[in-house]
């Protein structure tokens, strides 16, 4: 999938500001347990357990928690699971993975926030697209441009065993 970093100071302060005005735009693909048929913009709070390596998610704002948004739009279903776009709002640590799974929305393959699958190395997860906003000085070359990344193989096998992969190639913006 696709990662954002800075190769200088500044572009890592640009950067840094981009996604903090949440002027850039991230958006993964996934595919979760369950039936999904309507654009959701869905916030909570959430806490780390640095221990442990997860998070939670709460409703209400508590201490040492964070705001979390995330707003998802349903791509096609097979009347078992889903495939999500998912535009990431704010970007905290396993945010889409535990966001989704308190809304009782699992992603495939997840063994920390939901189950593993067998037939899986991880999740059904990927970052497939970035979104670049207006940008001035040295970083004027990125502004508005769209970059995406395909998904891997075992992604897209996946869909293809759930007849889901004409709702990818149907959405690709």
């Amino acid at each position: 999938g696709l990662i954002a970093a800075g190769k200088s100071i500044y572009g890592l302060q640009t950067m840094t500001a981009a996604f903090k005005e949440r002027t850039l735009h991230k958006y993964y693909l996934c595919l979760v347990e369950g039936v999904l048929e309507q654009e959701k913009y869905i916030k909570g709070y959430l806490s780390k357990d640095k221990k442990n390596n997860k998070v939670t998610i709460y409703k209400q704002e508590k201490e040492n928690t964070l705001p979390v948004e995330t707003r998802y739009f349903p791509l096609g279903n097979n009347g078992k699971r889903t495939l999500l776009k998912v535009e990431l709002i704010t970007g905290r640590a396993h945010q889409i993975r535990a966001h989704l799974a308190s809304e009782g929305h699992s992603i495939v393959g997840d063994p920390k926030y939901g189950k593993a699958d067998k037939k899986l190395k991880g999740q059904l997860l990927h970052s497939f697209r970035m979104e670049f906003p207006s940008m001035k000085g040295s970083l004027s070359y990125l502004s508005g441009k769209v970059f995406t990344a395909p998904l891997p193989e075992i992604f897209l096998r996946t869909l293809k065993e759930e007849k889901l992969e004409e709702s990818y190639y149907e959405n690709l913006e």
